[in-house]
């Protein structure tokens, strides 16, 4: 027998909260996009709210009920440039999975090699109003972005090696997002040196764990 009315129905019921998360995930998307755009052609300070909804091609009232405001946007923003930054780590991490030790190390430095170029990151290096964006790095707030970006980090470190222990996995993914954020919010060396000396300072770690592994 068929379904019948009632669950054809309730399956239309569904239908619609399934379009509505999708489209709005899309227009999460292009505001963040469009923000990265602008970012990129005249630095943080200088994008208003009214420039971001202009080149998403939606009204500025709708960019402020989707993001909030300013701060929020400089939060959202900082989340999705991590999330972007990530990817890469994610495809580095595949390529070199028969080395734990080896693949952490390249991968962090390609984050760092990245980050330094990307729009988000010299935003920072603005003399003058990138305070909010700063904020979210390392004030409270930044706890979010800690998070976010552990949880994704530990995810990809599972499954590309997911004999590796939870405890672990969620260890090891927070230690190399906190690192990389204190070299990402103030350098003190290049990328490539940045990596070198986290790999010494995380060996001990890293072989206890290969060693439980085993």
């Amino acid at each position: 027998m068929g379904r019948g009315v009632s669950g054809e129905r309730s399956e239309r019921s569904r239908q619609p909260v399934r379009y509505a998360d999708a489209s709005r995930a899309l227009l999460r998307d292009t505001i963040l996009r469009a923000t990265d755009e602008l970012v990129a052609e005249r630095g943080w300070p200088a994008v208003t709210m009214a420039q971001v909804a202009n080149r998403a091609g939606v009204s500025r009232q709708t960019v402020y009920n989707e993001m909030g405001g300013r701060d929020a946007l400089a939060q959202a923003y900082a989340l999705w440039a991590a999330d972007q930054l990530l990817d890469e780590v994610e495809r580095c991490l595949a390529e070199h999975r028969d080395d734990l030790h080896e693949a952490l190390l390249v991968a962090l430095e390609l984050f760092l090699d990245q980050a330094a170029e990307h729009p988000l990151i010299r935003a920072l290096a603005a003399t003058t109003g990138s305070e909010d964006v700063l904020a979210v790095l390392v004030r409270p707030a930044g706890g979010t972005i800690v998070a976010a970006a552990a949880s994704r980090l530990g995810v990809i470190i599972s499954s590309t090696w997911p004999a590796l222990a939870a405890d672990d996995v969620a260890l090891l993914a927070e230690v190399l997002v906190r690192l990389a954020i204190s070299h990402v919010v103030l350098p003190t060396s290049s990328p490539a040196d940045a990596a070198t000396s986290a790999g010494r300072a995380l060996a001990p770690l890293l072989t206890q764990i290969e060693t439980r592994t085993a």
